[in-house]
Formats: C-alpha cells, structure tokens, sequence
C-alpha cells in the first residue's frame, strides 16, 4: 500500500475506533454481542481492502495498465 492509502485507511479508521468505543459507553446492557459482529465485520473489510489495494499496486498490474 502507498503513503495515500494509508492516510486514507488511517483518516477512516480513526473516527470509526471513537464512534465504537461510544458505542461501548452508551450500551447499558453490555451486550457485547452486536459489538464483536461490527468489529469482526471491520476486520473482514480492512482485509479486503488491504488486498485488493496490493493487487492493484503489483508490478504485473501496473504493466498491463500503461499499455
């Protein structure tokens, strides 16, 4: 990943870890249930980002494109 991708990843991730640990404040309950799924569910997308962006940054990629 680039230096942009990074920033991006960190400009999203950042206001995300607040509005969780919100959450976790607010939940009177401590149903912790419905927080593990949105957290796992984060995990699953910044993986797929982190992916997809490595295929995009290849060498082998970047050859097709200037074609």
């Amino acid at each position: 990943m680039n230096s942009m991708s990074f920033m991006f990843f960190g400009l999203m991730l950042v206001p995300l870890i607040i509005f969780l640990i919100y959450l976790i404040k607010q939940d009177k309950k401590k149903n912790y249930i419905g927080l593990v799924v949105l957290v796992v569910a984060i995990f699953v997308a910044a993986y797929v980002i982190i992916t997809v962006d490595s295929k995009y940054m290849s060498p082998e990629q970047n050859a097709v494109q200037q074609r």
